[in-house]
């Protein structure tokens, strides 16, 4: 199988970052097959210094300024005449030296997907590695951290975070990109692309850190809440609207995506599921009562198979039969609804218990003195997993925290993050 491997990186405005991304890229234990960067309109000397890589191979060039979305789409189109993979490289980011060795093998060992993301590490402006209890840092860990709770997929969890974060951590097959071309965003055209990716099911994770994401001032994401939110939400309609016909017809597919509007619902992202539905709302009133019975009367699928009291009907029937009606059928009903319901209370603490976890976790990773006792070998108890249920798995991380003699070094030298760990209670 053809493994011809092309790196793609937009610029503007990046002269100061962007030799480092191409000296990240140079420096591949796995040589990439073409390197191309494509100027876009910057008013800084960005094109000076892209030129003083053609010695090393690197094909450049340069235009007009006509936005992101359109410079990675045009560098897809000129890598995919001749290459079977395509890595996008934002011009302020960096690769670690084994990303497209790891990625390819990834691909080789899952034929099946399209799409390759690795974990990432947060950079400054000067390219130092952000500390862990940095506001970015922490998002991040908190974000994978979500990914880790057990049952969730990868359309729960982008739905809950972009994790995977910035179209640097796209690795993809050729024709995927190509099919599927980043859309007019100004903040998060990779977005509409990885969840199109996560539906798909053609999104696989390599769980190493093999890049380095910057954050620095003049990041494009770098803005106030309401442009960025609102983005967000005509991306999400967009979004139906592209997917519609596939929703109605592919029940495979629908069922990744209540995934993702399930997760959508505790994002931690800009992705504010509720003003979703309010726009949706203003959608639907223009439409009249025709066009919404016509809608309805559409749906199809093994969902209009089954009632959704189901169950309680089966029951009912079963028990009707049985009694003829009598008082202790209706016992025996009485029953299984409850039994029902403690089964629902169950279900909810059980997610419940998979968030607290979660946090729980996040605590950990972000504090310095933690991390400093599991690499000194001080705080091993606290990678505990033990317990079948979620609650039993947080009660066993709760009592560790609150035993952790590393924790107690923690409180007396006056760590608030493990003051609060040793606050933590066990539940039943």
């Amino acid at each position: 199988m053809s493994e011809r491997v092309a790196i793609v990186i937009p610029c503007y405005n990046h002269a100061r970052y962007v030799g480092e991304a191409l000296e990240s890229v140079l420096a591949q234990t796995r040589k990439p097959d073409r390197i191309l960067v494509i100027d876009d309109g910057s008013k800084d000397n960005s094109v000076e210094v892209l030129r003083s890589f053609q010695k090393h191979g690197v094909e450049v060039g340069a235009r007009e300024n006509r936005g992101a979305h359109n410079t990675i789409n045009e560098l897809i189109t000129k890598a995919a005449t001749d290459c079977d993979f395509i890595g996008i490289l934002n011009s302020d980011d960096r690769y670690l030296p084994d990303r497209i060795a790891q990625c390819l093998q990834s691909a080789r060992e899952h034929p099946g997907k399209s799409v390759f993301s690795t974990k990432l590490r947060v950079i400054d402006g000067d390219g130092a590695i952000m500390p862990e209890d940095a506001p970015r840092s922490r998002w991040f860990h908190g974000a994978w951290t979500l990914g880790a709770q057990d049952g969730v997929d990868i359309s729960e969890w982008l739905g809950q975070a972009n994790f995977i974060a910035t179209t640097t951590n796209v690795f993809a097959r050729a024709p995927y990109l190509v099919a599927n071309p980043m859309r007019d965003y100004r903040f998060i055209h990779d977005y509409f692309f990885l969840s199109t990716a996560a539906l798909e099911h053609q999104i696989e994770i390599v769980p190493e850190v093999l890049l380095e994401y910057r954050v620095h001032g003049s990041n494009t994401i770098a803005t106030k809440p309401e442009p960025l939110i609102k983005e967000m939400i005509r991306l999400q309609l967009d979004f139906y609207k592209h997917h519609a016909a596939k929703l109605q017809s592919n029940p495979r597919f629908r069922e990744r995506f209540y995934h993702y509007v399930r997760g959508s619902w505790d994002s931690i992202s800009s992705l504010h599921a509720g003003l979703v539905q309010v726009a949706l709302a203003q959608v639907v009133a223009k439409a009249d009562d025709a066009d919404l019975g016509a809608i309805v009367a559409a749906l199809a699928g093994p969902e209009m198979e089954v009632f959704p009291n189901k169950e309680l009907t089966t029951v009912f029937g079963n028990l009707g039969a049985a009694s003829g009606g009598s008082s202790s059928g209706a016992g025996a009903l009485a029953q299984r609804v409850t039994e029902l319901k403690q089964s629902v209370t169950r279900e909810k603490a059980d997610r419940e218990a998979l968030t607290a976890l979660a946090r729980l976790r996040q605590t950990l990773l972000s504090s310095k003195w933690i991390q400093l006792g599991l690499t000194l070998g001080m705080a091993g108890a606290l990678k505990t997993s033990k317990g079948k249920t979620p609650q039993e798995k947080l009660n066993a991380l709760r009592k560790a925290c609150r035993e952790s003699g590393w924790v107690g070094f923690g409180v007396t030298i006056g760590s608030k993050k493990c003051a609060d760990l040793r606050k933590t209670k066990e539940e039943e």
